[in-house]
């Protein structure tokens, strides 16, 4: 059987860097030096226009390797073509307590804006409290903007989390009671904090890779932590990628800490796959309980994202000076152009987030535990419905993490 590799999410690395290098598409003399060319060991560090143009190559390098049909039809349009934005009706969140980690930038600090904005009351994580802070003034300020309803109730609150420190994921638990009270009910959980594709192998303190423990497994104890706190019909959302397909060939139990090598793409790919399954494991075993018969849980992938690809590929800095004071070069002005035309605006990434955070439940009712894109069911490849994989996964991670799920 023929596998097919959506391009939604690789085209945007190819085609800017093909504008920012002369960068050609591989052929298939070229696709294993790429390959190998890419892959980082535990001592390298490299500049971030250097990695950024090696990623796009190995982006479309592993897209030779495991494509034999490639649909690039989404990839070259517009994003106002493929996009829309979703705000949820005024009021209609109105008595909501949303969680939602990684608030205080890009596609969590827009659900942040949107979601308290329809009355919800949203609490937001970040590392650190002074950038926590700075996030919720500008939350502040969008919601007071405008606003003359005396009857909004809409707010945020921020609270620290540190998904690399388990011992701080876990005792989350005891800020977040502090900031809305023991009784209060979480309505829905977002789980959209994230790293993409870091050029060296990183080790938290927990003696984990940083990717697996940002992605999965830090929200994987977070949401076990939180889960005498959800409301019955609570709503859990992990936010992955169509970048689960780097992990084309499935995904390596044993390699989940990059035991055996580390890729930065191969590792990203990797931790999207487990918020699919973890998705999906969530929903079978939540369904299966008494208790918790009516949560749902949903994983999306936003799209390549303006903000997210230039803070991890361009340099948040340098992206946000090219915006603000002009180009230093014709190369830049390009690079700037190719990657606005090619990607989704944050407005247009946190819309499918923020529907399946908001949306009337009828509506989504008999797709939980499904991947969305643009606000819709998208097909996964068969590699990403491994129910028994993904049932493994999830013991092995509440191993790893210490945890147990009292579903």
């Amino acid at each position: 059987m023929k596998q097919t590799v959506t391009m939604k999410f690789v085209a945007p690395l190819a085609l800017i860097a093909a504008t920012a290098s002369s960068f050609t598409f591989p052929t298939s003399t070229r696709t294993t030096s790429a390959l190998k060319a890419s892959k980082q060991n535990d001592e390298t560090s490299i500049d971030r226009r250097d990695f950024f143009i090696s990623s796009a190559a190995k982006a479309v390098s592993i897209s030779a390797l495991v494509a034999t049909n490639i649909d690039v039809a989404n990839a070259a349009a517009p994003s106002a073509q493929y996009s829309k934005l979703y705000q949820p009706d005024p009021h209609s969140m109105d008595g909501k307590i949303v969680v939602l980690t990684g608030g205080n930038a890009g596609l969590g600090l827009e659900s942040t804006k949107r979601l308290a904005k329809a009355g919800a009351t949203v609490v937001f994580t970040s590392r650190d409290q002074v950038r926590g802070n700075k996030a919720l003034d500008e939350v502040n300020e969008y919601l007071k903007e405008g606003n003359t309803d005396e009857s909004f109730v809409g707010k945020a609150i921020v609270v620290t989390l540190d998904l690399c420190d388990l011992d701080n994921v876990k005792s989350f638990k005891n800020r977040l009671e502090a900031a809305i009270g023991k009784d209060s009910k979480i309505d829905v959980l977002m789980n959209n904090a994230g790293v993409m594709a870091i050029p060296d192998k990183r080790i938290t303190k927990d003696n984990y890779e940083q990717t697996f423990q940002t992605n999965h497994l830090g929200h994987f104890a977070l949401t076990s932590s939180l889960l005498p706190m959800l409301s019955s019909d609570a709503r859990v959302i992990n936010v992955s990628s169509e970048g689960y397909q780097f992990a084309a060939k499935g995904l390596d139990l044993d390699n989940l800490n990059g035991e055996k090598e580390y890729g930065p793409w191969s590792s990203y790919g990797a931790s999207k796959l487990e918020n699919i399954y973890f998705t999906s494991e969530l929903q079978r075993r939540a369904s299966e309980s008494d208790a918790y018969k009516n949560l749902k849980a949903f994983t999306l992938h936003p799209g390549a994202v303006q903000t997210d690809l230039a803070r991890y590929l361009i340099g948040e800095e340098k992206f946000a000076a090219m915006k603000e004071k002009g180009f230093t070069s014709l190369k830049d002005k390009i690079l700037f152009e190719t990657l606005a035309k090619f990607v989704k605006t944050v407005q247009e990434g946190a819309s499918t987030q923020v529907y399946l955070a908001a949306a009337d439940i009828s509506q989504l009712d008999k797709d939980a535990g499904k991947f969305f894109t643009d606000g819709k069911v998208e097909k996964l490849q068969a590699f990403a419905l491994d129910s028994e994989k993904a049932n493994k996964l999830w013991s092995m991670s509440e191993e790893m993490a210490n945890v147990k799920f009292e579903l």
